[in-house]
């Protein structure tokens, strides 16, 4: 260090906005001990730090612009190649000797030289004692990969019905013997045609549609030569049925008039010039095709089944729509409903209804039901059956609720049928042939609820519930059923599955209270992993044996802290108000702390959920009622003028009520201040860099947000940046749950991903292992988690170690990404040929819609998806007087978005975040800054501006609270519904 030098500095003090590149603590001011928490509170990844005798010196690896006032050192920003605490002159900077640092004191400058300095070990100095190790995964061997547990469903009506149904013909066994031998041939022909050259495949795809729509076509274009015929003859008979007592089938007509030479002919001619007009459609679609659209060919098909996994223990749910009948099959019934092929197919109809309903009055009832036709039920509709019906070989239900063709009947004939069928199934149920009568109700009236509750008429409860889970009866049912049988495992899979526990509860409490304790009881344990430990004690309190467990539920609560424990204490003055005296100290702070005004909102609301009185609720409300309403009347206010009215008469407090104003209590200035109702919008800048990397961040209830922070774990912080509590488990992902008490911890090893569950009441933290995963979802309600590999799509149970809970295996494609939210789940598919996009609805987990992404307007766009399942595509179109623009189409709409400053050369990616009400924009203005724009999607309009340092900040959507965050500790919160911010830097 050299003598300072005696200068005239005309401005020997930096002020304002500078660009910071360094930090001087001097010794006079900070001691040692300061020096070295100051420059750890400071510090930045590649920063450096020396020790001279007058102080330390921080180097930053880049400047950064700081508000010079707002620092506790002294601000260095860089003249020429020295560090200087004021802003220099070149007359100035020509009197001063070269040094590394000058430091300006009034009219001295002392200049130092990095040489003379001790370089700092800044990392030596954090006591990491406190931090548990734990042991690592060896995730080196190959995993095998994930299968759905062996646990079948038994699914053949015979095991399930018993011995009662005839033996099974050897002719039978040979058909399936055939069958089965034909299949594994055409799996052989797959094979071989996959490693064909690309030449024959191309051409054998290209086969496939002609090839699977051809007896669809020559259908067709036989109705259309008949329909011809038709036309020309113009000779049509009548086909209605003689007047009778008992009704019979309508007897078709003589068909001696119809000229086979002619119907041969048209119906060549029809086929032909129909098979032309396919062709010139599938020309023109391949033409569409080059254009965006794709279609999925044999090959897609290939994969999937290769990988085709073992069936899950319980069965996946039916899409919740039934499919109609083709679109063959409806024109091809318009056609022959004009023509007299109708005739040729009623006349055999007719006479096999005859001989049907002749074995029914005759009383044979074995061969009746074998011949018996099948009524229409609440399974769909495939279309008319146009050819004949074939006797059965034995009696047995069908295993699945897709829709079949059936024959059309007039309305007094079905009636009549009807009315045959249920005389049926009394006779055979007063003769004790239950298989029969099961059967007659199942199969033939179609009534599957009313089979169910026969066979638990009659005690077979395990064959009702094998029987119920094949034909996808309502959730309930099937828990209900399998508890009964005792087959618990199943039961409580399916129950975690559909979150189908309080309805089953309700069927088994009246006949079996037992079964429905039991079930009460698993109820209660599932809702304790999911963190609703509240609603936990509800549910378990009627079970007297189990309340001690409940009184543990909330003392775990309220240890808990923050809206959870105020939760906790009003259940506790519903369920134990003799245990509320104990709480008097609790209840006097919470109401004369001024710091607690959202606690006390907390408390009113949970005192308004319950409508009864109460006489503990009655002195709560009472003793926290004035200070509820000196928070309504300051800015903080949460509850309406209503509310506070009804907590006013809650508390039963005579004299408040006779002191209160007549002009009536404070309105709440605050209700309805969404962010799209400003006018103009709101502007925001980023917080301050912070010390540690975020690379997760989800918002918590009280204010608190759970963050990752890679290998040193996942930390709970408080709103003002304090950690509440940590969790030593490597965290890079997190997965939220819906009650915002549980989450995943996800870290990536290799090719797999370790997952733990973190349970924020006990601040305790499992390992579940790991799992090889290509997608997932990013929030699950506590129990099942979405997760997809390959062409399979899991939800796994995070609290039975990952046991599959529903399962799909032969998805058509890929699944890529999955889009998740609190009612709706949307999976993305990629195959060779297109996109999918899968959507199903939460928590029955029924599929709504699957189709291909649309076709895109703009060669240069792409596409995004939100949780619903609605596409968004997006291009940026180049403004030549004007900023560019986002565009954006959805549906049949377009519109336009400004982006100011945005620089279309830039590398820097265009984030969109595509939400039901919001559209969030992120992009790159100027050299190092990047620009957030918030837009209000049903009014289109700019509602808030975040400004950002170019980090690539990510972004997290829960409920209506929006959290920014990035790799240098910078987090900040906006909640769209309240219009309210908050930001911290992580230390």
């Amino acid at each position: 260090m050299s003598g300072p030098d005696i200068v005239m500095i005309r401005r020997p003090v930096l002020s304002g906005y500078q660009p910071i590149e360094a930090l001087w603590f001097p010794a006079e001011r900070f001691s040692e001990h300061e020096r070295a928490r100051l420059i750890l509170s400071h510090w930045q990844t590649d920063a450096k730090a020396y020790r001279f005798a007058d102080g330390d010196l921080l180097r930053f690896p880049k400047a950064c612009a700081r508000l010079c006032e707002g620092l506790a050192g002294w601000p260095l920003i860089r003249q020429g190649r020295t560090l200087c605490s004021a802003r220099l002159s070149n007359e100035e900077m020509q009197h001063l000797a070269p040094a590394d640092v000058w430091l300006v004191r009034g009219t001295q400058v002392s200049a130092l030289h990095l040489r003379d300095a001790t370089a700092l070990a800044a990392g030596q100095w954090i006591d990491v004692s406190q931090y548990a190790l734990l042991a690592t995964y060896d995730c080196r061997d190959a995993l095998p990969e994930p299968h759905a547990e062996p646990l079948g469903v038994q699914t053949d009506i015979r095991e399930i019905l018993g011995d009662s149904l005839a033996p099974v013909s050897p002719e039978r066994e040979g058909v399936m013997r055939a069958l089965l031998e034909r299949q594994r041939q055409a799996a052989v022909d797959k094979a071989t045609a996959a490693h064909r050259p690309p030449a024959s495949a191309s051409h054998s795809q290209g086969r496939g549609p002609l090839k699977d729509g051809l007896p669809g076509f020559i259908g067709v274009a036989v109705g259309t030569g008949i329909f011809a015929i038709n036309a020309l003859n113009g000779t049509r008979s009548p086909t209605t049925a003689p007047p009778a007592e008992t009704v019979k089938p309508p007897r078709a007509v003589d068909p001696s008039g119809f000229d086979l030479d002619n119907a041969l002919a048209w119906a060549l001619i029809g086929t032909v010039f129909f098979v032309l007009f396919m062709l010139a459609l599938m020309a023109g679609r391949a033409w569409v095709r080059r254009d965006g659209v794709r279609t999925t060919t044999g090959k897609a098909t290939h994969v999937a089944d290769a990988a085709r996994p073992v069936q899950p223990s319980v069965p996946p749910r039916a899409s919740g729509r039934p499919r109609g009948p083709a679109r063959w099959r409806r024109w091809l019934t318009q056609l022959t409903r004009h023509s007299r092929l109708s005739a040729l197919y009623g006349k055999r109809q007719a006479a096999y209804m005859q001989r049907m309903l002749d074995m029914f009055e005759n009383g044979n009832l074995e061969e009746a039901l074998r011949h018996a036709i099948p009524l229409g039920g609440g399974q769909g509709d495939a279309g008319q059956a146009f050819g004949t019906p074939t006797r059965r070989q034995d009696l047995t239900l069908s295993q699945h609720s897709a829709p079949g063709t059936r024959l059309l009947f007039e309305a007094d004939l079905e009636s009549h049928l009807k009315q045959v069928y249920r005389q049926s199934f009394e006779r055979l149920d007063r003769e004790g042939r239950i298989e029969e009568a099961v059967f007659v109700l199942a199969e033939l009236l179609r009534a599957r609820q009313e089979a169910l509750d026969y066979l638990e008429k009659h005690q077979r409860h395990q064959q009702a519930a094998d029987l119920a889970l094949a034909w996808d009866m309502s959730a309930s049912t099937i828990v209900r059923l399998l508890c009964l049988a005792g087959d618990w495992q199943r039961a409580l899979q399916v129950a975690r599955r559909d979150n189908a526990f309080a309805d089953a509860v309700i069927l088994l409490e009246k006949k079996w209270p037992e079964a429905a304790a039991r079930l009460r009881l698993e109820w209660a344990l599932a809702l304790t992993e999911k963190g609703l430990w509240l609603q936990a004690v509800d549910v378990i309190w009627s079970l007297p044996a189990e309340r001690e467990r409940a009184a543990k539920w909330l003392l775990a609560a309220e240890a808990a802290g923050g809206s959870l424990a105020i939760g906790a204490l009003v259940k506790r003055a519903i369920l134990l108000p003799d245990t509320l005296t104990a709480y008097e100290t609790w209840v006097e702070k919470l109401r004369s702390d001024p710091e607690r005004v959202m606690d006390r909102a907390t408390l009113a609301q949970a005192l308004l959920a319950h409508k009864a009185y109460s006489p503990a609720l009655a002195w709560l409300a009472a003793a926290t009622v004035r200070a509820i309403i000196c928070d309504q009347a300051g800015p903080q206010a949460h509850l309406t003028q209503n509310q506070l009215q009804a907590l006013v008469k809650m508390s039963k407090d005579k004299l408040l009520q006779a002191d209160l104003p007549g002009n009536g209590l404070p309105r709440n200035k605050r209700l309805n201040q969404g962010l799209e109702r400003f006018s103009d919008p709101l502007s925001f800048t980023a917080p301050d860099r912070g010390v540690r990397a975020i690379c997760d961040a989800v918002p918590l209830t009280d204010g608190r947000y759970l963050l990752a922070l890679g290998e040193a774990g996942a930390s709970v912080v408080e709103a003002n940046g304090k950690c509440a509590f940590h969790f030593p488990v490597p965290t890079q992902v997190i997965v939220l749950g819906h009650s915002r008490q549980v989450a995943l911890a996800l870290a990536r090893r290799g090719d797999v991903w370790r997952i733990c569950k973190l349970d924020l009441v006990n601040r305790s933290a499992s390992d579940l292992g790991v799992l090889m995963l290509d997608a997932f979802a990013r929030t699950f309600d506590g129990t099942a988690w979405t997760v997809g590999r390959g062409t399979q799509l899991r939800v796994v149970d995070v609290g039975r170690r990952l046991e599959t809970l529903w399962h799909v295996g032969d998805l058509p494609g890929q699944i890529t990404s999955i889009r998740d939210d609190e009612h709706n789940e949307s999976v993305f598919l990629q195959t060779p040929q297109q996109a999918l996009l899968w959507h199903y609805r939460l928590p029955e987990r029924r599929l709504l819609r699957r189709e291909p992404l649309p076709v895109r307007r703009q060669a240069h766009s792409w596409q995004v998806f939100d949780a619903v399942g609605r596409t968004v595509e997006l291009w940026i179109e180049d403004g030549v007087d004007d900023d560019p623009a986002l565009m954006v189409y959805e549906g049949v709409t377009s519109k336009r978005y400004r982006l100011p400053g945005f620089n279309t050369e830039s590398a820097d990616p265009l984030h969109v975040y595509p939400f039901a009400q919001w559209l969030v924009i992120g992009f790159r203005v100027g050299e190092d800054e990047a620009r957030w724009h918030f837009i209000h999607r049903s009014s289109d309009r700019l509602c808030a501006v975040m400004d950002w340092p170019l980090e690539h900040a990510q972004l997290r959507f829960v409920g209506s609270e929006c959290v920014l965050f990035d790799h240098q500790g910078r987090l900040w919160q906006i909640d769209v519904a309240r219009s309210t911010t908050a930001a911290l830097s992580v230390q």
